[in-house]
């Protein structure tokens, strides 16, 4: 796709989605409380459908319809939504001095509620690990990744294994203040992720000034180097997120969302090998 018409579906798609500030008009509003005591109480019921039922209403807008994430079982019940927010004056925070302002950019979160039960206890939380910037949106476009009628269930499933990642990253050796790059293959090509703080520009937003696991642009197969081939050998991700990794000859094939310990372990040494110290305002390509 040419890079100016690129640009302008890109432009259009983060102009539809939800401003990121109507997850904090959320959070400070009766209906958070409301859901959490929803779920605490239907979640003794017997059938997740009636829970989900009960929950909707509170949190859509501006989350998405709630899902049950996992088995329903006696043990654990959980029930989840996501929403992809839109920051047009994201700001990014100097991979080096961290305190430090660096530039403002166009961006996408992805943002995951949660709410867990347990026969001890019951607990909700909000995840927002990934996101992707407009430059990185243009790059799918125009390097033929996504069409203009594919791209919202791309730029859905690239941040969901971002944030896959970030969860993962959080384990590992490498310093988690620290600003590192990974190359992710997918589909042929692959996303330059970097560890970074970015936070949404709202004022006394939930997040603030956070680490987040961003996806930077995405290159294509004849853009690789040779050294970046042996940063990405032994992963392949296709296009429904199944993760296939040889590592250490071993070989495992995770479907997205099925992870157990030991596939986590297999990514944690391929993502602390994938690692490079990222640098200062290194050309996005």
């Amino acid at each position: 796709m040419d890079e100016g018409l690129a640009k302008r579906y890109a432009t259009a798609f983060v102009r539809q989605q939800a401003d990121h500030s109507s997850i904090r008009d959320w959070l400070g509003s009766p209906r958070r409380t409301q859901a959490f005591k929803k779920f605490a109480l239907s979640s003794q019921m017997e059938h997740e459908g009636r829970v989900l039922e009960t929950m909707a209403p509170l949190i859509r807008p501006p989350f998405s319809d709630p899902f049950i994430p996992a088995p329903w079982s006696p043990l654990v019940k959980s029930v989840s939504a996501q929403l992809v927010s839109a920051a047009p004056e994201t700001e990014v925070f100097h991979t080096v001095h961290s305190d430090e302002l660096d530039f403002n950019e166009r961006s996408v979160f992805l943002n995951n509620l949660f709410y867990i039960a347990t026969a001890e206890k019951v607990e909700s939380s909000l995840l927002t690990v990934a996101n992707m910037s407009h430059h990185t949106i243009t790059r799918v476009l125009q390097r033929g990744l996504a069409d203009e009628k594919s791209l919202d269930y791309l730029v859905w499933l690239s941040m969901a294994i971002a944030r896959d990642l970030a969860q993962i990253f959080g384990l590992t050796s490498l310093e988690q203040d620290g600003a590192y790059d990974f190359l992710i293959p997918f589909m042929g090509g692959a996303f330059v992720a970097r560890t970074m703080k970015v936070s949404p520009g709202i004022e006394k937003s939930y997040q603030g000034d956070r680490w987040v696991f961003s996806l930077r642009t995405f290159l294509e197969k004849g853009m690789f180097k040779p050294s970046d081939h042996e940063r990405m050998a032994g992963m392949n991700i296709e296009e429904d997120g199944t993760m296939r990794l040889r590592w250490l000859g071993q070989i495992r094939e995770m479907p997205r969302g099925i992870m157990r310990e030991a596939d986590v372990n297999h990514i944690k040494g391929w993502l602390q090998a994938n690692a490079r110290p990222s640098r200062p305002r290194a050309a996005a390509r």
